[in-house]
């Protein structure tokens, strides 16, 4: 399976922290990822990397 690293970031840029993951695909990753911005309830943005590769760019409603 492959790993994935989801990223949530403040607004305005800074990181918060980071997530890897194995999971079975991108479309995994995605709802993942998703559930991870929920969680960080002060993160605006989240990116899913999967090796050097950017899978998905997320914006939290409003921010």
């Amino acid at each position: 399976m492959p790993a994935y690293i989801f990223f949530p970031y403040l607004p305005g840029g800074p990181g918060l922290t980071f997530e890897a993951v194995e999971l079975s695909d991108d479309g995994a990753a995605i709802a993942q990822g998703r559930k991870v911005l929920a969680e960080h309830g002060s993160a605006a943005e989240l990116e899913i990397w999967r090796d050097d590769q950017l899978i998905h760019h997320e914006r939290r409603a409003g921010a």
